[in-house]
This record gives C-alpha cells, sequence and structure tokens, in this order.
C-alpha cells in the first residue's frame, strides 16, 4: 500500500512537472514573439522624411509601417482626396542598386496578381520617380498576429475560412510563378471593406521576399530570406523554393493559431532553424482541446519533405475541415502516418522539439 501510494504521489509530481515547464515554455514563446511585434510597433508612427509631400497622385502623411526594407505612409489622393498606403524604400536602401530593384521587382509582382485577397495596387512609381512608391488601398482592420495576441488562439473554423480566402490568393501567385517565402501572422490582414458594409476579408500583404520561379537568381542574390519560425525546411537550407514552400508556412501558421503557441521557437535565429529542419513540435492535440485527426492534417502541412505536403491549400482546408468532425480521409491517414513515422511529433514537456 505504501509503494502504490508512494508511486501515484510520484507520478502526480511528475505530471505537475510536465504541465509547468509546458506552460513555461508557452509562455517563453509568447513572449519572444509579442517583443518582436512590440519592436515592429515602435518603429511604427510619426512622420517621415517624406510627410506632406507628394508623389505621383498622393500626398503622404504620417508613417503606419516599417518593415525590413521599406516604410509605409498614410496617404490622400491629391484629387479625389482617397485614402491609401504609400510604400517607398527607406532612405539607406536608395544608394543600393539591388535594393532599388527588388523594391521595383516587388511593384511588378503585385501589381499583376489580380485577386480580392491579395491588396490592390493604386499606382507605381518607376524608375523615373524620385523615390521609387507603390500606392495601395488603405486597408483598415488588424493582422492575424495582433488577433492572437488579443485572443491566444481560435477556433477551427476561424482558421479553415481563412485558409480558403488565403488560398485564393496562393493559388493566383502560383498561377503567375510567385513564391512569396514570407506568409506570417503578420502578413495576413483581416481587412473591413471600404464601404463599412460586409463581412471582413483576408489578404496577403508584403511580397518584398517573392520570388519568380522561372527568373533563376534574384536580386537577393538567393541569400537566406524569410521569417525563421515560418520558414520551410528547404529554404532554411537555401535549397530551391516551390509553393510547397508557402504551403509550409500556411500550416506552421495553422499550428499558431490552434494551439496558441509557435511551432518553432529557439534563443536565435540558428537554433529557429535547426528545429525548423530536424525538430517538430508538441502534437496540436497535446495542446489543446484538439481532434486526434488534426495531428494527422498538420503533420502532413508540416511534413519536411515538400513532396509530403499538400499540393493547394484548399487540400488542407477541406482536410481540417474534415478533421473538426473527427474524420479523414484514408489517403491523408496513410500519408500522415508515413510522415510521422520518419518524424515523430515531439513532446510537451520540451522546448519545441
Amino acid at each position: 500500500m505504501i509503494g502504490r501510494a508512494t508511486r501515484k504521489a510520484t507520478l502526480e509530481a511528475i505530471e505537475r512537472h510536465e504541465k509547468a515547464v509546458r506552460a513555461l515554455a508557452a509562455r517563453e514563446a509568447l513572449l519572444a514573439e509579442a517583443r518582436q511585434d512590440l519592436d515592429r510597433a515602435l518603429q511604427a508612427g510619426g512622420l517621415g522624411r517624406y510627410t506632406d509631400q507628394r508623389l505621383g497622385s498622393f500626398k503622404l502623411g504620417k508613417i503606419i509601417g516599417r518593415g525590413g526594407m521599406g516604410e509605409v505612409y498614410e496617404a490622400v489622393h491629391a484629387e479625389s482626396g482617397a485614402p491609401a498606403a504609400v510604400k517607398l524604400l527607406s532612405a539607406p536602401y536608395l544608394a543600393e542598386p539591388d535594393e532599388v530593384r527588388r523594391f521595383l521587382r516587388e511593384t511588378r509582382i503585385v501589381a499583376a496578381l489580380k485577386d480580392p485577397h491579395v491588396v490592390q495596387v493604386l499606382e507605381v512609381g518607376g524608375a523615373g520617380a524620385p523615390v521609387p512608391y507603390l500606392a495601395m488601398e488603405l486597408l483598415r482592420g488588424t493582422d492575424l498576429a495582433q488577433q492572437l495576441r488579443e485572443r491566444g488562439r481560435v477556433s477551427l473554423r476561424f482558421v479553415v475560412a481563412l485558409l480558403r480566402q488565403v488560398g485564393t490568393a496562393l493559388a493566383a501567385a502560383r498561377a503567375a510563378g510567385i513564391v512569396h517565402r514570407d506568409l506570417k501572422p503578420r502578413n495576413l490582414f483581416h481587412a473591413l471593406p471600404a464601404s463599412g458594409a460586409g463581412e471582413p476579408v483576408w489578404k496577403i500583404l508584403d511580397f518584398g521576399v517573392s520570388k519568380l520561379l522561372d527568373a533563376g537568381a534574384t536580386v537577393t542574390r538567393d541569400r537566406l530570406v524569410g521569417t525563421p519560425a515560418y520558414m520551410a525546411p528547404e529554404q532554411a537550407l537555401g535549397e530551391p523554393v516551390s509553393h510547397r514552400t508557402d504551403l509550409w508556412a500556411l500550416g506552421v501558421i495553422c499550428y499558431r493559431a490552434l494551439t496558441g503557441r509557435p511551432a518553432f521557437t529557439g534563443g536565435g535565429t540558428p537554433e529557429t532553424l535547426f528545429q525548423v529542419v530536424h525538430g517538430m513540435p508538441p502534437a496540436p492535440s497535446e495542446l489543446a482541446r484538439l481532434p486526434a485527426e488534426v495531428d494527422l492534417v498538420l503533420a502532413l502541412a508540416m511534413a519536411k519533405a515538400p513532396g509530403d505536403r499538400f499540393d493547394r491549400a484548399e487540400e488542407l482546408a477541406d482536410a481540417l475541415d474534415a478533421a473538426a468532425e473527427g474524420v479523414v480521409s484514408e489517403e491523408v491517414r496513410v500519408r500522415a502516418e508515413a510522415v510521422l513515422a520518419r518524424m515523430a511529433w515531439g513532446h510537451a514537456a520540451g522546448r519545441g522539439l
């Protein structure tokens, strides 16, 4: 009796310890994510060097966002007064021919994508403009990163609806031979209708590091680009990318949205990329109340080999929709079990491995 009681007490203590470690790891991951978002938020706002100046048809106002190489200004059309957002290169990059070419390339890419779930381009200022710029529709709403900070995690139905809308934009990009290469919660924007009536729609932002598949070496000189926590293994290894590289990122976004914690985190970029290439996070159903079938679907979405993943976002959405009801097709089950046999989900008590 004493032995059984001791064993029971020991097992309960181990379980409490694992829960505490799991909660601590999740808090650390979310804190790191929040720090990054806060740093970006602090960079936005206020006046910029082009505030109150006119570029093309638009008069620029305050800075509303900054990225790795550009600034985004709130603006209005000089004649009609219609609102817009104008993106232009940050001053340090204007003297770099490669960066100018890269920016102009982004403007061509975004302007060529005609899809309601890609931000609408209003005007492009090319090499003849005082400074290269891209005028776009001004979006009102919130990005997925902000929603996840406020809500922690979201429902399967929410994620499926997001996938179906974002999937049409990725299909348009694929048809144009474009890989985004930097999909993440901050680049998925839930935009309110300009009229104020109707439901918000999801739009993909920032094609600044996208790659044209038929263009060979890009002006980025094929250096490592993207956000480490959402970078596909082939991208992290400097190998060729494809449309399935974006689908990997979409799978990792689903994991973050459904479980409330990032899939891959580390003390720095090398550690995070090591986990992306060689590790797996805990199974989603260990972190949130989700059907076990979701584990199978996301195992395919986050498969290390591109050929093991879904081919289209619509397929991922359909599979998650079925998994919400505790169902997966036999094909998905067999493929997912084969993927997990090669690299299983990690343990919830670990740090993403």
